[in-house]
Order: C-alpha cells, then sequence, then structure tokens
C-alpha cells in the first residue's frame, strides 16, 4: 500500500481532525502481511562500540552510572571558574513554555457550544485549565482529562484547544538556567562529591551518554550531539602515569595498538595545570583525536568539598567508531545514507 502524500497533506492542512480520522482507515487492522521469523540483524557501529567499551570498563572493575544530562549552569561555573562564560557559550540552554491563565469568557463558551452543541461542563472546563496552569494536569495529558472531565469525544477536544483557545499557539518559551551537558564531567563533580562519604577507595566508576554542543555547524567531524565513554578514579595515591596506562590498556582492547598521548597547550580549567591529555590515533593519515584524560583541579574539586585527586579519561566514542568501520564522513556513521 502506498498513501497519497501530497493529497492527504493537502487535505489536513484544510482539516486536520477530519483528515486524522478518515486516515485512519488506510490502515490494515486484520491479515497476515509480514511472516515474522527469527533473522540476524544488523548493528549500528555506534552501538556496537559503545558495548565493547562498555565490557571492556566492566573488564577492569569499573561500576557504571548513569548521569543526569540536564545541568544547571551553575555547576559549569563551579568546576570552569572564569572560562564557564566561554564554554556556556557552547551549550544548549533549555525552555519551557509558560503556562498562562486561560479565561472563559461568553465569546469562547459560544464557540465550544458551536463545537459541541450539548456540552454544558463549564465548570469542569475551568478548573481544569487552572490544573493545568498549577502543574497538576501535564501537557500531553490535557486532551485525555478533557475527554474524561468533559465527557466530549477526542475530536471535539482537539478541535476546542484548536479554535477556542489560540493561547496555546501564542505561548512564547522562556529561557532557564539549565542546560544540555555539553561535558560528562558536569555531571561528574556532585556524585563524587557524594560518594566520596559512603565509599572506599579507591572508586572507579564509569559512564556512557549523550554530550550536547552547539558547534558552528555539523560536518564531517562534528555532530551537534555524540556520545561520551567517561571514566573517574578517585584514590589518595593514584598518579597521571597511572591513567595514561589505564588509557593505552583499554583502546588496546579495542584494537588500537598505538596512540599517542600528548599535553594540551591550553589547560581547561577544571583540570590542574600540564594534567590535561589529548590522546590521538592514526587515521586517514593524519592524527585523530579520540580521547582526553587529566586530573580534576584540586580548585573546582573544592568547590564540591572534594578531598581526594580525581583523575578523567573520556573517549569519543563515535571518533573510535569511524576509525573502527574506516568511516569518512561522522553524520553517515551515525545516522546512515540520509545524513
Amino acid at each position: 500500500m502506498e498513501f497519497r502524500a501530497k493529497k492527504i497533506k493537502s487535505q489536513a492542512k484544510k482539516d486536520f481532525e477530519k483528515t486524522w480520522q478518515e486516515t485512519a482507515r488506510l490502515l490494515p487492522r486484520k491479515g497476515r502481511g509480514i511472516i515474522w521469523k527469527k533473522a540476524k540483524g544488523k548493528k549500528h557501529p555506534v552501538v556496537n562500540t559503545i558495548l565493547k567499551f562498555r565490557k571492556t570498563f566492566l573488564s577492569f572493575g569499573f561500576e557504571e552510572r548513569i548521569l543526569p544530562a540536564i545541568v544547571p549552569s551553575s555547576e559549569v561555573y563551579r568546576q570552569y571558574g572564569p572560562e564557564a562564560p566561554l564554554i556556556l557559550d557552547r551549550v544548549y540552554y533549555l525552555a519551557g513554555l509558560t503556562r498562562q491563565e486561560l479565561g472563559l469568557p461568553n465569546k469562547k463558551k459560544k464557540k465550544i457550544k458551536n463545537i459541541a452543541p450539548n456540552f454544558k461542563k463549564f465548570e469542569k472546563l475551568k478548573k481544569l485549565l487552572r490544573d493545568y496552569k498549577k502543574g497538576r494536569v501535564e501537557a500531553d495529558d490535557f486532551i485525555e482529562s478533557m475527554v474524561k472531565r468533559l465527557k466530549i469525544n477526542e475530536s471535539q477536544a482537539t478541535e476546542i484547544i484548536d479554535k477556542v483557545f489560540p493561547e496555546f499557539k501564542q505561548l512564547i518559551p522562556e529561557p532557564t538556567n539549565l542546560t544540555l551537558r555539553s561535558h560528562m564531567t558536569a555531571s561528574w563533580f556532585p556524585l563524587l562529591s557524594k560518594l566520596q562519604r559512603q565509599r572506599r577507595l579507591p572508586l572507579k566508576l564509569f559512564s556512557i551518554g549523550s554530550r550536547f554542543r552547539r558547534e558552528q555547524r555539523q560536518d564531517a567531524d562534528h555532530l551537534f550531539e555524540s556520545t561520551s565513554a567517561s571514566i573517574v578514579v578517585m584514590d589518595k595515591n593514584i598518579t597521571l602515569e597511572d591513567g595514561i596506562i589505564l588509557t593505552k590498556k583499554i583502546l588496546k582492547e579495542l584494537g588500537f595498538s598505538k596512540v599517542k598521548v600528548i599535553p594540551k597547550k591550553t589547560t581547561s580549567k577544571y583540570y590542574a595545570p600540564g594534567m590535561d591529555l589529548e590522546v590521538f590515533a592514526r587515521f586517514n593519515n593524519q592524527e585523530f583525536e579520540i580521547a582526553n584524560l587529566g586530573f580534576y583541579s584540586p580548585v573546582a574539586l573544592a568547590n564540591y568539598k572534594i578531598w581526594y585527586p580525581v583523575l578523567n579519561l573520556g573517549f569519543g566514542v563515535e571518533r573510535v567508531a569511524m576509525i573502527l568501520t574506516g568511516g569518512k564522513d561522522i553524520r553517515s556513521l551515525v545516522y546512515g545514507e540520509v545524513a
């Protein structure tokens, strides 16, 4: 079956609710169109690389953690100090729609009666609107709540929202101080501060998750969203040399026999001076950065009342996957041919 997409799109523009209802008939409910049987699927190269990292980290005795991806901008200031404004220039801030007071004057009541002629539950509708404003009813539950509380059907509820309350379409996002993490580091500090009082050293943790960066553009080497395989080790006696050895051992497990570890010319402020290192692998006849490691600065640690040295090691999963698969464009690697 093929849909006449152009016609459906045109009809929906004229009457969304009617088209939405009618096009459901195009989808068969019964019969056997596909016979399901076991077969070999196709792995995604990035997910496959994540699983390799995970297996390797666990084999070195690291404990897996899931870290929050939403971070208050104040945390970035605690970690980066005077460098924070420059870091925040690369992050995505979150915004939310303001739930304003929605009145129910006679003009609106008349419109509602045109949509649902027998409607009488205006007081219940007022209460529902107040509950929505105060957050007692979530946005994705609002239509369902209208159907249940007001005893109207789904089409009527949707049409009332669309035609009676244009305020919903006019809401303007208001920024918050919450950001999408651009570095896994942003989520490690608060956790380490809590765990140092509860756990014995050495504390060895890892987390694999997304990071979001407002790059100037998305190209063959950069994505707005990428994956970090991040490690922290807290211990009284750990050295930077320990971190370099661990990095090489992990990469050897992934198939990298030779890598270069080079100090960065300028140190990020959440690292201690001279303790910010980059890891490179040979790829496409050039040195390709795939990881970063170093000691967190005692200044940043002090802001969280962390008492012990912390080594941080982070791998760019997509970049490692690029080398392992011989890819040339990170967009195609991650998103496939449609990128």
